[in-house]
Parts: structure tokens; sequence; C-alpha cells
């Protein structure tokens, strides 16, 4: 008798508890109101990015790999040399050519992708790298140090935004005020894409800097979270 007893006890006590967390689940969802803030500047874009590439062809995979070697040799020579300008290879690849079901050459390509804020030394460098590289893609982004700067005061005035539509929304339904339940921070930066159209260029004006527009980027903050208001 009393193992049962205790059994019920133990019931009761569990079913007690479940209750109590319906109840502060539903109190913790009382008068709650999802609201969102957002934030934006445009900023001037400081860094770019490009990528060249040095195609060949050859019979022989060996001539084709040492033909690529040399271009991207002589390449790298000259882009390491610039001061402030990141320089680093990828994307090397080779693949088949084929005539009647028989591999009649092979063609190979190999990138190499310059990253920097000097716009006008990468701009001269690149003029200068066409001469036996082909530009595939060129672009411009805010540097992390600038984003971030940015950011953090974007963030301040989203919070301050934040606030001031808690207390109108509070205000209009006559609350005595609110208290922030959850607080969501988002970043991001945006610029609409602008392509690099690559053309053939001749021996002669190989070396003529490439002219830039480096244009602008959106960088922007959202804060999105709950307030619950404390109503009459």
């Amino acid at each position: 008798m009393m193992r049962l007893t205790r059994g019920i006890v133990a019931g009761l006590l569990a079913i007690s508890g479940m209750v109590a967390q319906v109840q502060a689940d539903e109190d913790l969802h009382y008068n709650q109101v999802r609201l969102q803030a957002e934030q934006t500047e445009t900023v001037s874009n400081d860094t770019m990015h490009v990528t060249l590439s040095t195609f060949a062809e050859a019979r022989d995979p060996a001539d084709l790999a040492a033909a690529i070697n040399r271009d991207m040799d002589w390449a790298l020579q000259i882009a390491s040399s610039v001061e402030g300008v990141a320089v680093s290879t990828g994307g090397y690849q080779t693949y088949p050519v084929h005539k009647d079901n028989v591999i009649k050459s092979w063609r190979g390509e190999q990138n190499l992708m310059l990253e920097g804020s000097d716009h006008e030394a990468i701009g001269r460098l690149v003029g200068t790298l066409q001469e036996k590289l082909q530009v595939k893609s060129m672009q411009f982004s805010v540097s992390d140090d600038r984003r971030r700067a940015v950011e953090n005061r974007l963030i301040g005035r989203a919070l301050d935004a934040f606030r001031e539509r808690a207390g109108i929304v509070g205000s209009n339904l006559e609350a005595k005020g609110y208290r922030i339940v959850e607080l969501n921070i988002n970043t991001s930066s945006q610029r609409p894409p602008v392509p690099y159209q690559a053309r053939m260029v001749s021996m002669d004006a190989a070396a003529a800097p490439v002219v830039t527009e480096a244009g602008d980027s959106d960088v922007r903050v959202t804060i999105s979270g709950t307030v619950e208001l404390r109503l009459p």
C-alpha cells in the first residue's frame, strides 16, 4: 500500500510539473511582438580582385605543362615584385582534345589571382601581364577592416531604430513598458555585379594600364527580435 501511495504521489508531482511548464511556455509567449529594424550605408570599394589565366595546347602533356609553367613563372616573378599586392595561383587543369574518338592534343589552363587596395598599381600590373595572360574576371569589394567599422556604426543605429519601433508599438497599445525576449543581429554587404569583358590586345597595347572603376557597396545591418509588452 505504501508503494502505491508513493507511486501516486510521484505521478501527481510529474503531472503538476508538466502543467507548470505548459503555463510557463504560455506566459513566455504572452503579449509578444516580433519587430525588425534595418540600417544601410553605401561604402566605396577599396579592394580589387583580378583573376588572370594562361592557356596552352600541345600534343604531349609534358610539353603542355612546360608551356603553362613558363608563362606562370614569368607572371609570378613580375607580380611578386609589386609591393602591396597579394598574389596566389590556382585553378590548374588539363583536358584532352578528341578527334574521331582519338586524343589529338591536350589543353591546359592555370589561374593567377591578384588582390590589393592600390588599384592603380594592380591596373598597371594587369596591363603588363596581359602580354602572356588573359583577364578572366575583375571585381571590387569592401575590405574587412572598413566593413567592420561601418557595421559597428550601423549596429548602434539599428538598435536605436529597433527600440524606437518597440516604443511606438507599446505606446499605441497603451503598454506600461516592454522587455526584449530575443534579439538577432545580421550583417551583409552587397554590390551589383559588374562583368568585366575580356578582350584581345595587341602586343603594343598589352602594357597599357587597365582602366578601373571600383564603385560602391551597400553594407547592411538588420536587427530582428521579439519584445514582450506589459499591457494593463
